[in-house]
């Protein structure tokens, strides 16, 4: 494989953002979660221009959104021959589960064909998927040796739109790996009982649910913009607000806010933090933010600093 056909590949990939449900930046959540930003900006009570707040200069040009840009280049390449092949891997997983769960001897395939039973897998999918999302980020910070990779998502000092890829691979990797992996289980386990012909309810390839979390600004939880749900809500649901604060450099937030939709798993956890109010944010980790200002920092940086934590293990 050649540079060119690389090349092609990180186009391909990152065109395709924009047209994928199953991220927060396809084009339908982006027009939505400006709409709210504009709302929100209004009602909030600045009174800068919105353009003034989200196209401000630190947000889209600085050192942090330039790595962003990088990283959104790079990724896709390395994931060819990391990612790509492990999602293959752990789809491989449904038949075996389904199999597994006929050997048992259940079978309701005549409920099938029930749409409480299609509405079922829905639901399903979407708390455990969003279960994992939490458990997974939740081992990102708490275990030392996956914090290492984890710090790049932390390091950007500025939060826009490309920051939600800004992951080092590695990381990227460990989280695809148990949420491809749950959903590949929760299909087995429902096409075991109920039979391959059941399908979970979808708007454009994503589950229902997930898309209409991401239509009330999911694309504005990397976003210079204050858009809090108000604090009962926020016990509930996980706002763009609460994942601005899960990026604050301020130790009173630290390891808060690690949900990806539901609340209820960071309340669980003891790691929810709801805003009473706007809280002016300065996002980063710290002194340490500067070790990852460059592409040595961010890709290498996090290798050497896991290695040592392995080797006093």
């Amino acid at each position: 494989m050649d540079f060119s056909e690389l090349a092609q590949i990180a186009i391909s990939k990152i065109s395709g953002f924009a047209d994928n449900a199953n991220l927060r930046h396809f084009w339908v959540y982006v027009l939505c979660g400006m709409s709210i930003a504009i709302v929100a900006h209004r009602l909030g009570g600045d009174d800068r221009r919105f353009h003034s707040v989200f196209f401000k200069k630190e947000v889209w040009g600085s050192r942090s959104a330039f790595i962003d840009y990088v990283i959104l280049l790079l990724n896709p390449i390395i994931f060819v021959f990391a990612l790509d092949w492990i999602v293959n891997t752990l789809w491989k997983l449904t038949p075996v589960v389904a199999d597994g769960i006929r050997s048992l001897g259940a079978d309701l395939q005549s409920e099938g064909g029930s749409v409480w039973v299609a509405v079922a897998l829905t639901v399903t999918l979407y708390v455990v998927n969003d279960f994992m999302r939490w458990w997974m980020h939740y081992l990102q910070h708490k275990v030392p040796f996956l914090w290492e990779f984890h710090k790049i998502h932390h390091s950007a000092e500025h939060l826009n739109f490309a920051t939600a890829e800004r992951h080092h691979p590695f990381d990227a990797v460990f989280f695809g790996f148990g949420a491809v992996g749950a959903a590949a289980i929760v299909n087995g386990v429902f096409i075991g009982l109920f039979g391959d012909h059941l399908t979970a309810y979808q708007i454009g390839g994503a589950n229902v649910i997930f898309f209409g979390s991401n239509l009330i600004g999911g694309v504005l939880r990397h976003s210079p913009i204050w858009v809090s749900y108000g604090p009962r809500i926020e016990k509930w649901l996980i706002s763009p607000a609460m994942h601005q604060i899960h990026h604050s450099s301020d130790p009173k937030h630290w390891d808060k806010n690690m949900g990806g939709g539901l609340a209820v798993w960071d309340r669980m956890g003891g790691t929810l933090y709801v805003p009473k109010g706007r809280e002016d944010l300065q996002f980063g980790i710290g002194p340490e933010t500067e070790d990852y200002r460059t592409l040595y920092g961010v890709y290498v940086e996090p290798l050497m600093k896991a290695a040592r934590i392995f080797q006093r293990s």
